[in-house]
């Protein structure tokens, strides 16, 4: 058999390292901000730079247009409700007056539905708060003799047509 080659011998230690000396101040490379190297930079990078600021601008946009699409939504839904339940006070009203039916002119039905209008009408932007809040007044110190005072359902009867135009007017402005 013939003979194997001797194992190969391990490396001596290795050399340590040279010491790395620090660098100069002078060595250093001179970062400078003149007109020449911002307006290359701008040149190398227009693309990212425009799509940085169109994507910015579209969020913006973006962002506003839902707010403004939900404050119209809120504002819609309340003052048609508002309508539908100044509609149902004033049937109200003018059972009481008119036919003198308790059952469907009944006062206090119309107290909690001036209640109900107040609330509704505090989404809506203003005359609306004002208006129903003088709906309320008006209820409050005309309903027990809306039965069989005249100025007393004139009153109230104002007070929802002032409040009906109202609303009606804010849900022309909407756009």
């Amino acid at each position: 058999m013939p003979d194997a080659p001797p194992p190969p011998t391990p490396d001596p230690a290795p050399a340590t390292a040279p010491a790395v000396a620090p660098a100069a101040a002078a060595e250093l490379p001179v970062f400078r901000l003149d007109r020449a190297f911002i307006w290359r930079q701008v040149k190398v990078n227009i693309v990212a730079i425009v799509s940085v600021i169109v994507a910015l601008t579209g969020l913006g946009y973006n962002t506003w247009r839902n707010e403004h699409t939900e404050r119209n939504r809120n504002t819609r839904i309340a003052a048609f409700e508002t309508l539908k339940s100044l509609g149902e006070a004033q049937i109200i009203v003018e059972y009481a007056h008119f036919k003198k039916n308790r059952q469907l002119g009944d006062p206090l039905q119309g107290v909690g539905r001036a209640m109900y209008i107040r609330d509704l009408a505090g989404v809506l932007p203003p005359p609306a708060p004002e208006y129903a809040e003088q709906l309320w007044v008006a209820w409050r110190d005309n309903a027990d003799k809306v039965e069989n005072d005249t100025d007393a359902m004139i009153a109230i009867t104002d007070e929802i047509q002032r409040l009906r135009l109202a609303v009606l007017e804010i849900l022309e402005e909407l756009h």
